[in-house]
């Protein structure tokens, strides 16, 4: 099969597109004929080989994570599916389990499920990390009607999502962003755009209720004026260390730091999937790239500074 795979870790220098053997399904497995594949930060953090303590050193590594198809075979014991569903889910890439950037794929039948009639290949490979992340970061902000929220990132992956399913819990949404994405801002929900790069959102009054965090890198100064006390920001970057300042953050300001991580149950895809039905949450695709270009993909996606998702074909 053609896949896009590493032989160490480091750059798109050490990445190759060409043939390796076959996935092949377990008992109890799926095997799925790729359609699309979506880029996530999670997956030139793979890639780099910051994550190497999950992700192992078996090598060559195949990335990508979240991704749509075709169910090509099932093995026994798998009852949920049949051979020409068409499905899309998120693999998991840990002690050297292949991910999701080949013409084939095999995986539990818990990571996948059936693309909703009317749902492309392209859109469905944009959602379960991104959208899922989005959701719980905004769940975990206790976003509901007539909040005010501060979603930053406001149009990339993560950050797209977030502002659409905010609006749709009856939020009032400023969107942080460049001014050259402040009217796609608007077009996704937000009634109000900040600039980013300069000293409006330092200047915005101190009374958030919450900020979602989409680019997880806001500066502390200016989160601990902009919340109320009792208000939550969420993050897409809160790791470990950072517990030690949301407890110290509580204490002196009454204000709470947390992380806003993909939580994948079924609730919530079925939440993603309502909304999408709905046209309340639009994937919004930037690019797309053939599977032999995904170096020019990795690099857009981390670089590129993309408006929503980066897509890649197989």
């Amino acid at each position: 099969m053609k896949a896009y795979y590493s032989t160490k870790y480091g750059g798109p220098e050490f990445a190759f597109y060409g043939d390796l053997p076959d996935s092949i399904a377990k008992p109890g497995e799926v095997l799925v004929r790729i359609e699309a594949v979506s880029i996530n930060p999670v997956d030139y953090k793979v890639m780099s080989g910051a994550l190497r303590i999950v992700t192992g050193l078996k090598f060559p590594k195949i990335f990508g994570t979240d991704f749509a198809g075709i169910v090509k075979e099932i093995t026994d014991g798998v009852t949920d599916f049949k051979k020409g569903d068409r499905i899309y889910g998120s693999a998991t890439i840990i002690f050297g389990k292949h991910g999701a950037l080949a013409e084939l794929i095999s995986v539990l039948p818990q990571k996948i499920r059936l693309i909703p009639e009317g749902m492309s290949f392209k859109e469905a490979a944009s959602l379960p990390v991104a959208a899922l992340t989005a959701l719980n970061g905004i769940r975990r902000c206790k976003v509901k009607e007539n909040s005010k929220v501060l979603i930053n990132g406001a149009t990339g992956g993560v950050g797209h999502f977030a502002v659409q399913i905010a609006k749709d819990l009856g939020a009032q949404v400023i969107a942080s962003c460049s001014s050259e994405n402040a009217e796609l801002a608007q077009q996704l929900g937000a009634e109000k755009v900040i600039n980013y790069m300069n000293e409006e959102l330092r200047n915005e009054g101190s009374d958030f209720d919450a900020i979602m965090d989409a680019y997880g890198k806001m500066n502390y100064t200016t989160i601990i004026k902009l919340l109320k006390k009792g208000g939550i920001y969420a993050s897409t970057l809160f790791f470990p260390p950072a517990q030690i300042k949301a407890a110290i953050t509580k204490i002196l300001y009454g204000k709470i730091m947390t992380s806003a991580n993909m939580r994948a149950k079924s609730e919530d895809y079925e939440e993603i999937e309502r909304l999408w039905r709905e046209k309340k949450l639009i994937p919004l695709i930037d690019s797309t790239f053939s599977l032999s270009k995904c170096g020019d993909a990795f690099y857009h996606a981390e670089h590129g500074k993309p408006r929503g998702k980066v897509v890649v074909t197989v």
